[in-house]
Protein backbone atom coordinates (compact mmCIF):
# COMPACT_ATOMS: atom_id res chain seq x y z
CA UNK A 1 0.00 0.00 0.00
CA UNK A 2 1.20 3.57 -0.82
CA UNK A 3 -0.02 6.73 -0.92
CA UNK A 4 -0.42 9.43 -3.49
CA UNK A 5 -1.80 12.86 -3.18
CA UNK A 6 -2.74 12.00 0.31
CA UNK A 7 -4.84 9.05 -0.84
CA UNK A 8 -3.72 5.57 -0.43
CA UNK A 9 -3.83 2.73 -3.01
CA UNK A 10 -3.30 -0.64 -3.42
CA UNK A 11 -0.84 -2.75 -4.99
CA UNK A 12 -2.60 -4.80 -8.13
CA UNK A 13 -1.59 -7.92 -5.69
CA UNK A 14 -3.85 -6.54 -2.86
CA UNK A 15 -6.67 -5.44 -5.76
CA UNK A 16 -6.87 -9.50 -6.80
CA UNK A 17 -7.30 -10.08 -2.77
CA UNK A 18 -9.85 -7.68 -2.41
CA UNK A 19 -11.52 -9.05 -5.12
CA UNK A 20 -11.54 -12.68 -4.15
CA UNK A 21 -11.85 -12.33 -0.64
CA UNK A 22 -14.67 -9.21 -0.54
CA UNK A 23 -17.87 -11.07 -1.55
CA UNK A 24 -17.77 -14.80 -0.52
CA UNK A 25 -21.55 -14.75 -1.52
CA UNK A 26 -20.98 -13.83 -5.42
CA UNK A 27 -17.91 -17.29 -5.49
CA UNK A 28 -21.02 -18.91 -3.74
CA UNK A 29 -23.48 -18.81 -6.39
CA UNK A 30 -21.14 -19.77 -8.86
CA UNK A 31 -20.83 -23.53 -7.93
CA UNK A 32 -23.15 -25.39 -9.85
CA UNK A 33 -25.28 -27.86 -8.11
CA UNK A 34 -26.05 -31.29 -8.98
CA UNK A 35 -28.81 -30.08 -9.88
CA UNK A 36 -28.40 -27.14 -12.04
CA UNK A 37 -27.68 -28.67 -15.39
CA UNK A 38 -29.10 -26.20 -18.24
CA UNK A 39 -26.57 -25.95 -21.48
CA UNK A 40 -24.20 -28.75 -19.86
CA UNK A 41 -23.95 -32.78 -21.82
CA UNK A 42 -23.61 -36.08 -20.14
CA UNK A 43 -22.04 -39.26 -21.68
CA UNK A 44 -23.52 -42.91 -20.38
CA UNK A 45 -22.86 -45.86 -21.14
CA UNK A 46 -24.32 -49.44 -20.11
CA UNK A 47 -25.56 -52.97 -20.55
CA UNK A 48 -28.98 -54.43 -21.27
CA UNK A 49 -30.82 -57.98 -21.17
CA UNK A 50 -33.98 -57.88 -23.02
CA UNK A 51 -37.18 -60.09 -23.61
CA UNK A 52 -39.67 -59.70 -27.14
CA UNK A 53 -42.74 -60.58 -27.93
CA UNK A 54 -44.17 -63.16 -29.69
CA UNK A 55 -43.99 -62.40 -33.57
CA UNK A 56 -45.16 -63.27 -37.23
CA UNK A 57 -42.36 -63.50 -39.59
CA UNK A 58 -42.87 -62.83 -43.20
CA UNK A 59 -40.87 -64.01 -45.96
CA UNK A 60 -41.01 -63.51 -49.69
CA UNK A 61 -38.61 -64.14 -53.01
CA UNK A 62 -39.07 -65.80 -55.92
CA UNK A 63 -40.95 -68.88 -55.34
CA UNK A 64 -42.11 -68.74 -51.76
CA UNK A 65 -44.50 -66.56 -49.86
CA UNK A 66 -44.95 -67.39 -46.37
CA UNK A 67 -45.59 -66.59 -42.63
CA UNK A 68 -44.70 -68.22 -39.76
CA UNK A 69 -46.85 -66.76 -36.88
CA UNK A 70 -46.21 -66.88 -32.80
CA UNK A 71 -42.56 -66.81 -33.06
CA UNK A 72 -41.05 -66.97 -30.14
CA UNK A 73 -37.25 -65.19 -29.28
CA UNK A 74 -34.94 -64.34 -26.63
CA UNK A 75 -31.94 -62.32 -26.30
CA UNK A 76 -28.38 -63.54 -26.29
CA UNK A 77 -26.23 -61.59 -23.71
CA UNK A 78 -22.57 -62.24 -23.68
CA UNK A 79 -21.68 -64.33 -20.24
CA UNK A 80 -20.16 -61.76 -17.71
CA UNK A 81 -16.40 -61.74 -18.10
CA UNK A 82 -14.24 -58.45 -16.80
CA UNK A 83 -12.21 -59.86 -20.72
CA UNK A 84 -15.14 -58.38 -22.43
CA UNK A 85 -16.80 -56.29 -20.48
CA UNK A 86 -13.48 -54.09 -19.15
CA UNK A 87 -11.88 -54.87 -22.94
CA UNK A 88 -12.15 -51.73 -24.91
CA UNK A 89 -11.54 -53.74 -28.08
CA UNK A 90 -14.30 -56.08 -27.59
CA UNK A 91 -16.83 -53.42 -26.40
CA UNK A 92 -19.61 -54.66 -29.34
CA UNK A 93 -20.02 -57.90 -28.20
CA UNK A 94 -22.27 -57.21 -25.17
CA UNK A 95 -25.55 -55.80 -25.64
CA UNK A 96 -24.74 -52.11 -24.73
CA UNK A 97 -26.56 -48.88 -24.57
CA UNK A 98 -24.75 -45.98 -24.81
CA UNK A 99 -26.63 -42.00 -24.97
CA UNK A 100 -25.15 -38.63 -25.76
CA UNK A 101 -27.56 -35.92 -22.98
CA UNK A 102 -28.34 -32.11 -24.07
CA UNK A 103 -29.83 -30.70 -21.30
CA UNK A 104 -32.07 -27.63 -22.41
CA UNK A 105 -33.28 -26.74 -18.69
CA UNK A 106 -31.77 -27.66 -15.35
CA UNK A 107 -35.01 -31.00 -15.59
CA UNK A 108 -35.54 -30.78 -19.73
CA UNK A 109 -33.34 -33.16 -22.13
CA UNK A 110 -33.02 -34.28 -25.49
CA UNK A 111 -30.88 -37.48 -26.03
CA UNK A 112 -29.01 -39.24 -28.88
CA UNK A 113 -28.08 -42.80 -28.90
CA UNK A 114 -27.87 -46.46 -29.48
CA UNK A 115 -29.35 -49.96 -28.15
CA UNK A 116 -27.15 -52.69 -29.25
CA UNK A 117 -30.02 -55.92 -28.80
CA UNK A 118 -29.32 -59.16 -29.69
CA UNK A 119 -32.81 -61.53 -31.05
CA UNK A 120 -32.34 -64.73 -31.47
CA UNK A 121 -35.17 -67.12 -32.79
CA UNK A 122 -35.82 -70.28 -30.91
CA UNK A 123 -35.43 -73.34 -32.54
CA UNK A 124 -37.12 -76.57 -32.40
CA UNK A 125 -40.67 -74.34 -31.40
CA UNK A 126 -43.77 -75.31 -32.96
CA UNK A 127 -45.17 -72.65 -35.47
CA UNK A 128 -47.75 -72.41 -37.36
CA UNK A 129 -47.34 -71.74 -41.05
CA UNK A 130 -49.21 -70.37 -44.12
CA UNK A 131 -48.85 -69.53 -47.71
CA UNK A 132 -47.05 -71.13 -50.61
CA UNK A 133 -43.31 -72.84 -51.05
CA UNK A 134 -42.66 -73.77 -54.28
CA UNK A 135 -40.71 -77.21 -54.15
CA UNK A 136 -37.63 -75.62 -56.83
CA UNK A 137 -37.11 -73.03 -53.73
CA UNK A 138 -36.78 -75.81 -51.74
CA UNK A 139 -34.27 -77.81 -53.73
CA UNK A 140 -32.42 -74.70 -54.72
CA UNK A 141 -31.86 -74.44 -50.97
CA UNK A 142 -30.69 -77.92 -51.02
CA UNK A 143 -28.51 -77.53 -53.26
CA UNK A 144 -26.87 -74.64 -51.55
CA UNK A 145 -27.32 -75.68 -48.48
CA UNK A 146 -24.63 -73.56 -45.38
CA UNK A 147 -22.08 -75.90 -43.61
CA UNK A 148 -24.06 -74.74 -40.32
CA UNK A 149 -27.17 -76.26 -41.93
CA UNK A 150 -25.32 -79.26 -43.09
CA UNK A 151 -25.28 -81.59 -40.17
CA UNK A 152 -28.79 -81.71 -39.54
CA UNK A 153 -30.02 -82.20 -43.27
CA UNK A 154 -27.74 -84.76 -43.84
CA UNK A 155 -29.20 -86.99 -41.00
CA UNK A 156 -32.93 -85.87 -41.82
CA UNK A 157 -32.57 -85.55 -45.82
CA UNK A 158 -36.43 -85.91 -46.12
CA UNK A 159 -37.19 -83.52 -43.10
CA UNK A 160 -36.97 -79.73 -45.59
CA UNK A 161 -39.71 -81.65 -47.81
CA UNK A 162 -42.70 -81.55 -45.93
CA UNK A 163 -42.46 -77.31 -46.32
CA UNK A 164 -43.04 -77.56 -49.77
CA UNK A 165 -46.67 -76.61 -51.09
CA UNK A 166 -49.58 -74.56 -49.84
CA UNK A 167 -49.87 -74.28 -45.90
CA UNK A 168 -52.78 -73.19 -44.22
CA UNK A 169 -51.99 -72.75 -40.62
CA UNK A 170 -51.09 -76.32 -39.54
CA UNK A 171 -48.24 -76.64 -37.07
CA UNK A 172 -44.48 -77.67 -38.02
CA UNK A 173 -41.41 -77.31 -35.94
CA UNK A 174 -38.82 -75.01 -37.34
CA UNK A 175 -35.75 -76.90 -37.90
CA UNK A 176 -32.25 -76.06 -38.66
CA UNK A 177 -32.36 -77.11 -42.00
CA UNK A 178 -35.77 -75.11 -42.43
CA UNK A 179 -34.95 -71.64 -41.11
CA UNK A 180 -32.39 -70.07 -38.97
CA UNK A 181 -33.53 -66.55 -38.20
CA UNK A 182 -31.47 -64.00 -35.94
CA UNK A 183 -30.09 -60.45 -35.44
CA UNK A 184 -27.33 -61.06 -33.35
CA UNK A 185 -24.82 -58.01 -34.36
CA UNK A 186 -27.68 -57.21 -34.06
CA UNK A 187 -30.60 -55.24 -33.51
CA UNK A 188 -29.01 -51.46 -33.46
CA UNK A 189 -32.13 -48.88 -32.01
CA UNK A 190 -30.40 -45.94 -33.00
CA UNK A 191 -33.25 -42.75 -30.74
CA UNK A 192 -33.84 -39.43 -30.40
CA UNK A 193 -35.07 -39.18 -26.91
CA UNK A 194 -37.10 -35.87 -25.17
CA UNK A 195 -37.08 -36.42 -21.45
CA UNK A 196 -37.38 -35.01 -17.95
CA UNK A 197 -35.15 -35.28 -14.48
CA UNK A 198 -37.63 -35.15 -11.69
CA UNK A 199 -35.54 -34.58 -8.11
CA UNK A 200 -36.24 -36.65 -5.46
CA UNK A 201 -33.47 -35.70 -3.04
CA UNK A 202 -30.52 -33.33 -3.32
CA UNK A 203 -27.87 -33.09 -0.51
CA UNK A 204 -27.79 -29.70 1.43
CA UNK A 205 -24.23 -28.94 -0.21
CA UNK A 206 -25.78 -29.84 -3.39
CA UNK A 207 -23.17 -32.72 -4.49
CA UNK A 208 -25.48 -35.81 -4.78
CA UNK A 209 -28.77 -36.46 -5.93
CA UNK A 210 -31.46 -39.41 -5.85
CA UNK A 211 -33.97 -38.39 -9.51
CA UNK A 212 -36.38 -40.14 -11.44
CA UNK A 213 -35.44 -39.93 -15.11
CA UNK A 214 -38.37 -40.22 -17.84
CA UNK A 215 -38.12 -40.15 -22.06
CA UNK A 216 -40.30 -41.21 -24.81
CA UNK A 217 -38.27 -41.59 -28.18
CA UNK A 218 -38.25 -43.10 -31.76
CA UNK A 219 -35.66 -43.61 -34.60
CA UNK A 220 -34.36 -46.04 -37.27
CA UNK A 221 -33.37 -49.43 -36.56
CA UNK A 222 -30.21 -51.20 -38.24
CA UNK A 223 -29.76 -55.09 -38.18
CA UNK A 224 -27.45 -57.53 -39.35
CA UNK A 225 -29.13 -60.27 -39.54
CA UNK A 226 -28.10 -63.81 -39.52
CA UNK A 227 -30.09 -65.99 -41.45
CA UNK A 228 -30.81 -69.73 -43.23
CA UNK A 229 -33.47 -69.98 -45.30
CA UNK A 230 -34.08 -73.55 -46.97
CA UNK A 231 -30.82 -73.95 -45.34
CA UNK A 232 -29.35 -71.47 -47.19
CA UNK A 233 -27.88 -67.95 -46.28
CA UNK A 234 -25.12 -66.09 -44.47
CA UNK A 235 -24.47 -63.20 -41.47
CA UNK A 236 -25.75 -60.66 -43.92
CA UNK A 237 -24.70 -56.82 -43.78
CA UNK A 238 -25.80 -53.79 -41.46
CA UNK A 239 -28.71 -52.16 -43.41
CA UNK A 240 -31.50 -50.08 -42.29
CA UNK A 241 -34.46 -52.49 -41.43
CA UNK A 242 -37.13 -50.85 -40.28
CA UNK A 243 -37.89 -47.98 -36.87
CA UNK A 244 -38.42 -48.00 -33.57
CA UNK A 245 -40.78 -45.96 -30.48
CA UNK A 246 -40.22 -46.34 -27.04
CA UNK A 247 -40.62 -44.79 -23.66
CA UNK A 248 -37.75 -44.97 -20.34
CA UNK A 249 -38.00 -44.65 -16.91
CA UNK A 250 -34.98 -45.18 -14.97
CA UNK A 251 -33.87 -44.25 -10.99
CA UNK A 252 -30.83 -41.87 -11.03
CA UNK A 253 -28.00 -41.85 -8.40
CA UNK A 254 -25.61 -38.66 -9.27
CA UNK A 255 -22.38 -38.46 -7.22
CA UNK A 256 -19.91 -35.45 -6.53
CA UNK A 257 -22.16 -33.48 -9.32
CA UNK A 258 -20.72 -34.58 -12.41
CA UNK A 259 -20.72 -38.88 -12.23
CA UNK A 260 -24.35 -40.97 -12.27
CA UNK A 261 -25.54 -44.16 -12.23
CA UNK A 262 -29.17 -45.19 -13.97
CA UNK A 263 -31.11 -47.90 -13.86
CA UNK A 264 -34.16 -48.24 -15.76
CA UNK A 265 -36.61 -50.39 -18.02
CA UNK A 266 -36.58 -49.30 -21.65
CA UNK A 267 -40.21 -50.64 -23.33
CA UNK A 268 -41.25 -50.49 -27.27
CA UNK A 269 -42.45 -51.31 -30.54
CA UNK A 270 -40.31 -52.45 -33.46
CA UNK A 271 -40.93 -52.22 -37.32
CA UNK A 272 -38.94 -54.10 -39.53
CA UNK A 273 -40.01 -53.77 -42.95
CA UNK A 274 -36.78 -54.93 -45.08
CA UNK A 275 -34.69 -57.94 -43.71
CA UNK A 276 -31.81 -59.58 -45.81
CA UNK A 277 -32.40 -62.98 -45.35
CA UNK A 278 -30.73 -66.02 -48.14
CA UNK A 279 -28.32 -62.67 -49.38
CA UNK A 280 -30.80 -62.97 -52.35
CA UNK A 281 -31.06 -59.62 -53.53
CA UNK A 282 -34.89 -60.19 -54.08
CA UNK A 283 -35.10 -62.33 -51.18
CA UNK A 284 -36.91 -60.77 -47.87
CA UNK A 285 -38.52 -61.25 -44.90
CA UNK A 286 -40.89 -58.67 -42.12
CA UNK A 287 -42.00 -58.40 -38.96
CA UNK A 288 -42.78 -56.26 -36.29
CA UNK A 289 -42.42 -57.13 -32.04
CA UNK A 290 -42.38 -55.45 -28.57
CA UNK A 291 -40.03 -55.39 -26.68
CA UNK A 292 -38.68 -54.86 -23.15
CA UNK A 293 -34.77 -53.92 -22.13
CA UNK A 294 -33.35 -53.83 -18.44
CA UNK A 295 -30.73 -51.39 -18.40
CA UNK A 296 -27.92 -50.11 -15.94
CA UNK A 297 -25.78 -47.49 -16.94
CA UNK A 298 -22.92 -45.13 -15.54
CA UNK A 299 -22.09 -41.83 -16.78
CA UNK A 300 -20.29 -38.14 -16.52
CA UNK A 301 -21.96 -35.07 -16.88
CA UNK A 302 -18.94 -32.56 -18.18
Amino acid sequence: MFAVGGEEKLTPLQLAQAKETSKPEEVKKLERRVDQRKGRWSFQWGYNRDSYTQSDINFKGPGYSFTVKDVVARDKPETFSTDVYLNPSLWEIPQYNFKLTYYLTDNLFIAFGQDHMKYVMSRGQAASISGYIDPLAIENGRLHTSFESAPYALLFPNNINQFAGYHGGETVNITPDFLKFEHTDGLNYLFVDLGYIAPLWVSPNGENAFSLVGSVGAGPVVCRSDVRLFGEGHNNRFHLSGYGVSGYSALRIDLFKSFFFEFGAKGGYIDLTSIYTNGKSKDRATQNFGFVEMIASAGITF
